[in-house]
């Protein structure tokens, strides 16, 4: 059987190695040479069997490769969509009652653009710019005068129709995100959670009244409204969900810190908590 291996070695090596003095090819643990002998221009092939096969150098073991990462930026715009709590509105001086905002129509609209920089696979640093629309609908039908919210107002409560605030703000936010999937390759997949906090800037707030003859009216009472407020936000998202035109989504929670009115002015406070979904 050896010798078999030794003709079959030495016909599909001799033509790439006929020019060489000499030339050595291993093969499991043999190692077949090949000698040209000048000048009879004869070659003489010889095998010998190979005590150690080459390993590795001063007792070193080979190590798999490892996959490299690269610090780098990514920027996503987004929209969101959130709900809030109806509860606690509106409390009274004299605590006789209080508004209650209306489910589904009390709602906060947002639009901006979020950047993140990738440390490790599983940690990045981000920031956020947004736009945000406030809309708190009040329940009318709740026992409070509306003397206790709106001073010299010559409205009656039963006049009533619809009573919303507004308010537009400009939002900046600073996060951290933690990836408890690690995402496969840059942007796709992965399961993380993002913690950080937001600041906002009421650049524009008002409240609007419509009655049922169809009146309307629009109160601006900038020493009722604090223009700065901030937040703790939190976010729980998955990358490459399946929503057309979208490559991800998160679920997020925001808790308001700051009083959003001034209780000098206006004992009222809206309600601190708003919970929705925002989609890149």
């Amino acid at each position: 059987m050896k010798k078999i291996i030794v003709i079959f070695c030495i016909a599909c090596i001799s033509a790439s190695v006929i020019a060489q003095q000499e030339q050595g090819v291993r093969i499991g643990s043999y190692v077949f040479h090949v000698q040209k002998a000048d000048p009879d221009n004869l070659t003489n092939v010889y095998v010998e069997e190979d005590p150690c096969p080459p390993c590795p150098q001063n007792n070193e073991t080979q190590s798999k490769p490892r996959s490299t990462f690269n610090r780098y930026h990514s920027s996503d715009g987004f929209i969101g969509i959130g709900f809030i709590h109806p509860e606690n509105f509106i409390q009274p001086n004299d605590g006789a009652g209080y508004y209650m905002t209306r489910n589904g129509n009390s709602f906060n609209l947002e639009l901006g653009q979020m950047r993140r920089y990738h440390l490790t696979r599983r940690f990045a640093l981000g920031s956020s710019l947004q736009y945000s629309f406030y809309n708190y609908r009040l329940n009318v039908s709740d026992p409070v005068y509306l003397e206790e919210v709106f001073k010299n107002t010559s409205i009656e409560k039963d006049d009533i129709y619809k009573q919303v605030f507004r308010s537009h703000n400009l939002v900046a936010s600073a996060f951290t995100r933690f990836y408890l999937i690690p995402p496969k390759n840059r942007g796709n997949d992965g399961l993380y959670v993002d913690l950080g906090a937001q600041g906002d800037f009421a650049f524009s707030k008002y409240c609007k009244i419509k009655t049922h003859a169809n009146q309307k009216y629009k109160f601006r009472d900038t020493e009722a409204f604090h223009p700065f407020h901030a937040s703790a936000i939190a976010r729980v998202g998955w990358n490459r969900m399946p929503i057309p035109g979208f490559k991800s989504g998160a679920i997020f929670a925001r808790y308001r810190l700051t009083d959003a009115f001034n209780s000098k002015v206006l004992p009222m406070d809206l309600p601190p908590i708003t919970i929705g979904i925002q989609l890149f």
